[in-house]
């Protein structure tokens, strides 16, 4: 779980653009008046009743100095119950307009990223969507959570503006062509059964047991494409529960011996998948089944990711994950190592230094905000900076028919492809982390059939 200080260090990273924003030269005293004092220092004001959203002032200096900046709306949750998931992801946003500014920016221009906080709230994502496109922003980028990211796609829908999802499910449209402009970073839940069912069927597990987190639709959809595939290559699934949060909060309750009873049948397969969504209940889902006495394989996506309860894997084990990227400094990509460890020294602050003058992150001491998922708040950003620098246009229509035409285009970590008929990313080799022996380590990269 992200801890309150994780989530003011979200703020005040967003902060740090200012300098970014504006090159080297507009260190600029910072305007005070209604600036929260979580980012006081930091020459950012949190949007206010005027409507202003949080922006850099140095950003707005240089935009009369110099070229026009490319204006970056972001609204995602540094507040409130979507901040774990959002949080995460909305750091890696910003370290990579850090590293675009730092590098001359996009077509000579600086980005300027222009954030309001939805605080978790409908009608505060809803008012800011409004805001922003009065800001004649030119991409927006929104929580990952499909319920509350529909006021801002509905919003940017009718205003023809261009929407990329840093994670999650890939956005059904909410009006008729209401996809055509909406595209995600994230990887599809079939992806992530395929490549489950795929890694098993490889490691010769012949029988699973799964465990479905059946409140959340991409636990669903992961189980029923994990079966399918694994069907197909051999395996079977002789053992399912369905799972919520009812379920898991009712396990005190009916007691040890009943919730042994109730998993017992998963202990007679070599392993258990557990298809849950991030931000869901799959690690406690994996607690209960090992305090069940289950001690088989266990396979997960990235819902059971990062270090957080690193302390409970431990012991728990054994456990392999199959997530976006490794946090454990052994990632194949030189711009997640140097991320990573950015997190672990408190340096999200400075500019990033090239990966070979990084430190190494497994000399360094850990923090509990590493997931691996969260890279694709980079990878979100580098789908619209590939879009720009290929057609060498900032309009939506332009840009979102060049992403419709990605196959394999490099982007901040991976390559990635988009169609017309998918608009959620393809071909992006996820990792595959496992947990043994009181190690992490990474074993393999995997690109699911089909995708």
């Amino acid at each position: 779980m992200r801890s309150r200080h994780g989530v003011a260090a979200v703020l005040t990273a967003a902060a740090l653009l200012a300098a970014a924003c504006a090159g080297d030269p507009s260190e600029a005293e910072p305007d005070e008046a209604g600036t929260p004092p979580a980012v006081g220092s930091t020459a950012v004001s949190e949007a206010g009743g005027a409507g202003r959203p949080a922006t850099a002032q140095a950003g707005d200096a240089a935009a009369g100095e110099g070229p026009e900046p490319v204006r970056i709306g972001v609204i995602m949750a540094a507040g409130g119950r979507l901040a774990p998931h959002d949080g995460p992801v909305l750091d890696t946003l910003v370290y990579a307009v850090r590293q675009v500014n730092s590098s001359g920016g996009l077509l000579g221009r600086p980005l300027e990223l222009l954030f309001n906080d939805s605080d978790s709230e409908l009608n505060t994502a809803f008012d800011a969507a409004r805001r922003l496109i009065d800001r004649d922003v030119d991409v927006l980028f929104t929580s990952c959570d499909q319920y509350f990211n529909r006021p801002v796609r509905e919003v940017a829908h009718g205003a023809g503006v261009l929407v990329i999802v840093p994670c999650g499910p890939e956005p059904w449209p909410t009006v008729t062509a209401g996809r055509d402009r909406v595209f995600s970073a994230g990887t599809p839940a079939r992806a992530y059964g395929r490549a489950l069912a795929e890694y098993a069927a490889d490691a010769g597990i012949g029988s699973v047991a799964t465990l479905v987190e059946a409140d959340k639709p991409e636990g669903v959809e992961m189980c029923d494409s994990f079966e399918r595939r694994f069907a197909e290559l051999g395996g079977s699934t002789g053992f399912t529960l369905r799972f919520d949060r009812f379920w898991i909060a009712a396990q005190p309750v009916v007691g040890a011996r009943a919730t042994a009873t109730a998993l017992e049948g998963a202990s007679r397969h070599p392993a258990t998948v557990i298809c849950a969504a991030v931000g869901g209940r799959g690690t406690e889902m994996f607690e209960l089944l090992r305090s069940a006495g289950v001690a088989n394989e266990v396979l997960a996506p990235a819902a059971l990711d990062g270090v957080a309860w690193q302390h409970g894997i431990f012991g728990l084990e054994p456990l392999t994950v199959i997530t976006e990227a490794s946090t454990f400094g052994d990632d194949p990509s030189a711009q997640v190592n140097a991320y990573f460890a950015s997190i672990i020294t408190g340096d999200l602050r400075r500019t990033p230094e090239a990966p070979e003058q990084s430190a190494d992150p497994r000399a360094l001491a850990t923090v509990e905000d590493r997931v691996g998922w969260a890279v694709t708040g980079a990878e979100a950003l580098w789908i619209f900076i590939r879009a720009v620098q290929r057609t060498a246009s900032l309009d939506a229509a332009v840009l979102a028919a060049d992403i419709e035409q990605f196959e394999d285009v490099d982007l901040w970590m991976d390559s990635a492809s988009f169609s017309s008929a998918r608009h959620a990313v393809g071909g992006r080799a996820l990792r595959v982390i496992r947990h043994a022996g009181g190690a992490s380590r990474l074993v393999e990269l995997r690109v699911p059939s089909g995708f």
